[in-house]
């Protein structure tokens, strides 16, 4: 793609005929890690929900200095407002607009930080991503901003809709480095895939895997639920590439086909 919007994944796909040490690339100021994938290399970079928008330099250095250079520019995405809803349930058990916020400072994205801070330098995946439900449809858009008077809430993955027990899978190949249960994720789980890709799972009923543990492609991760500050039974499904938040849906459809 030369045009890109926040959110989205850039992906560079090199033929078998390169080296992977014989490759380096930037994308602005984010150096690009390459990987074997099929019959060549591929390297991703994150398009973060906030990237400033504009054009960015992208090069791809080969040996005996042959080098590629593009100007990629990226768009503002307009993400739609909602509400940032709390059920009489909800109240009752203390949740509102400035306890969630407070809380995702201060404990759980504190948490997460901490969890996505470290990534294996080398791929655990060798296989295209998969969608961690059978079926998929979206009920919370990536990137939506939910308001509650002064207070805003930027959603940074996807709602998908599952009823509370419904399997859910690991999209590749990866290793778990956080499952806990927080105030307002409730049930979380986060795979590192390597190369500086997590996918994140909130909201569970259920883990049927744990810390440290490898996972495969497919395999049955948890069972979807309504724990922590949820309206109703969900799965909450983020990924991050390179520490940006990416919409999780394009991301394995743009890696689909890799």
């Amino acid at each position: 793609a030369n045009k890109l919007a926040q959110g989205d994944t850039f992906l560079v796909k090199i033929p078998s005929i390169v080296n992977i040490n014989e490759v380096s690339g930037w994308f602005g100021t984010t150096k690009m890690k390459f990987f074997k994938f099929g019959n060549g290399l591929a390297g991703i970079v994150g398009i973060d929900a906030k990237q400033k928008t504009g054009n960015y330099k992208l090069a791809i250095n080969f040996l005996d200095n042959y080098r590629i250079e593009k100007e990629i520019n990226v768009a503002k995405r307009n993400f739609p407002v909602t509400e940032l809803a709390f059920t009489p349930e909800l109240e009752e058990k203390g949740y509102n607009a400035t306890s969630v916020v407070e809380t995702i400072a201060t404990k759980d994205g504190v948490a997460l930080k901490n969890a996505l801070a470290t990534s294996s330098p080398a791929a655990y995946f060798n296989k295209p991503f998969i969608y961690p439900l059978k079926k998929i449809k979206d009920v919370g858009a990536f990137g939506n901003i939910r308001k509650s008077g002064e207070i805003a809430l930027q959603h940074l993955g996807v709602d998908l809709e599952a009823t509370t027990g419904t399997t859910v899978f690991a999209i590749n190949d990866g290793v778990v480095r956080f499952s806990q249960e927080l105030t307002t994720y409730g049930k979380t789980l986060i795979i590192d895939h390597g190369m500086g890709i997590f996918s994140l799972y909130l909201h569970f009923n259920e883990f049927k895997v744990s810390k440290d543990q490898k996972v495969k492609r497919g395999e049955t991760i948890a069972l979807s639920g309504n724990t922590g500050y949820s309206i109703a039974p969900h799965l909450h499904f983020s990924v991050r590439a390179n520490g940006a938040s990416v919409d999780p849906l394009k991301f394995i459809e743009l890696l689909t086909n890799l």
